[in-house]
């Protein structure tokens, strides 16, 4: 590996470490004997399988032409939208940490990026409110992560975040996730799929799935429902 790009590579993982310890030391922890949802939290806690998730279609036209027009990664702003929500609605910010329930005040994003040799790894994004600032991190850690000598970095260590994966040759409506039964994993999933025209309209599938002890439907619908109004409207979204 060149000299250069060794320096390159360990500089954004000093970086990442450095905003990656930050993030997990900022929480606080929630009293779930005094939480509303008290009786639901205990009542999936033990459950072998405690995630729940729908799919739905994003309209994703207006978005799709701006980000061309201004020569953005659609990856990037699909990403941004959707940390932005994630970030706004607090059940998407709780973990479960052994039998404690905590809030994070920042959550960052992990996903699945493709290699030139097609095997995936995955890549790590820290929260910014600016898309400027994360655009530019994305193309940068995403040309560090899709080089075929990438390793598969486990940061499963790190709760503050949402493992998002990206499938854009499949246009689905269903979708499992695998799992590792006997963990405290809460960390929620999401998973953009391929974009198709349908009566004018470029539709991509979206796939969340999150811990029944800590949110419902509800917050998944205030999910979908922010992320197509802030795409709807993409200037605003990336240029505000």
């Amino acid at each position: 590996m060149p000299r250069k790009w060794l320096l390159a590579v360990l500089l954004t993982y000093s970086r990442l470490k450095s905003r990656t310890e930050a993030a997990m030391s900022s929480f606080r922890s929630i009293d779930v004997e005094k939480w509303e949802r008290k009786e639901q939290f205990h009542f999936f806690q033990n459950y072998d399988n405690p995630f729940f998730g729908f799919t739905t279609e994003i309209d994703v036209s207006k978005l799709l032409k701006y980000t061309r027009s201004m020569r953005y990664s659609f990856f990037a702003a699909c990403l941004f939208a959707s940390q932005r929500q994630v970030n706004l609605i607090p059940e998407f910010r709780y973990r479960i940490k052994g039998n404690e329930l905590v809030e994070y005040s920042e959550i960052s994003a992990g996903s699945t990026v493709l290699k030139t040799n097609k095997v995936f790894t995955f890549c790590y994004f820290d929260y910014f409110d600016s898309f400027q600032a994360f655009h530019g991190q994305v193309k940068d850690r995403v040309a560090l992560c899709s080089a075929a000598s990438a390793r598969l970095d486990d940061h499963d260590y790190d709760p503050a975040q949402v493992h998002y994966s990206v499938i854009p040759w499949i246009h689905f409506s269903a979708l499992s996730h695998p799992r590792n039964y006997g963990t405290d994993d809460s960390i929620p999933k999401i998973v953009f799929g391929k974009y198709s025209e349908t009566e004018g309209r470029t539709l991509m599938p979206v796939s969340v799935e999150a811990h029944h002890s800590i949110m419902d439907g509800y917050h998944l619908g205030l999910y979908f429902e922010g992320l197509q109004q802030s795409i709807n409207y993409p200037e605003t979204l990336l240029e505000g």
